[in-house]
């Protein structure tokens, strides 16, 4: 795919020009975009994400913010001298990548980064993922079957041998969708990894996220036999 820079005032952009002809500020800003009627939804978790049309499409947005103790003080500002190797810039470039090796991932549309002279703030635009429930809400009220467990765990594995590392793999960040096709999103802090040892500590990172959502609510619809299914559908998946 071929991409685009630009600089507008101290915002650096860099764009699909297919998605998005002509950027403007004013894209990377919910409290602007929501001010013109425009923005249809928001999701829940760290930082800032909404989702708005743009002419017949409809983008996610999110916003970076830091957590822990170092994000109740400097909140949404990062350290970083170098364009390429901010957040944002590094989150595109990975999902373009994946998007041209084939990967379910959202189609990156473009990533904001205002910079001065120690620090920057960032957000990240994606095409949208219609009709799309993540794994977690879903499971709060629908059993999957065995079928869709093993899909499950082929999807992961594809990701896997093509040497993409989650490093937050957990059933917010697994969305399917009407025709049960699955994605992967929300790849901050990724990127791709040699060697397989990493492999088992993000499957286990998987199954502790839908462990924790059982804990907190008894009728969560996973299983020890459902993780077997998954896992049948993972070790199966030659490609």
């Amino acid at each position: 795919m071929q991409y685009k820079t630009v600089k507008i005032n101290d915002r650096w952009i860099i764009y699909d020009p297919e998605l998005m002809p002509q950027p403007e500020a004013d894209f990377f800003c919910c409290k602007i975009l929501e001010g013109k009627g425009l923005v249809t939804g928001r999701a829940e978790g760290r930082g800032e994400t909404c989702f708005y049309r743009q002419g017949k499409k409809q983008w996610a947005l999110r916003h970076y913010m830091r957590g822990g103790l170092i994000g109740s003080v400097l909140h949404d500002q990062y350290f970083g001298l170098r364009l390429k190797k901010t957040r944002a810039w590094q989150e595109w470039h990975l999902l373009n990548e994946m998007q041209s090796r084939g990967l379910p991932v959202p189609r990156p549309v473009a990533a904001s980064v205002i910079k001065n002279a120690f620090f920057y703030r960032a957000d990240l635009l994606t095409e949208y993922l219609e009709n799309t429930e993540t794994l977690s809400d879903l499971l709060e009220s629908n059993q999957l079957d065995g079928a869709q467990w093993e899909k499950i765990g082929r999807v992961v594995k594809r990701f896997h041998m093509a040497s993409v590392y989650h490093s937050d793999l957990n059933a917010r960040n697994i969305l399917i969708d009407e025709q049960q096709d699955i994605y992967l999103i929300d790849f901050d802090k990724c990127g791709f990894r040699t060697g397989d040892d990493w492999k088992n500590n993000n499957l286990d990172r998987l199954k502790r996220s839908l462990l924790k959502f059982k804990s907190k609510n008894s009728s969560f619809n996973f299983s020890e036999s459902n993780w077997a299914v998954f896992m049948k559908g993972y070790d199966l998946f030659r490609g």
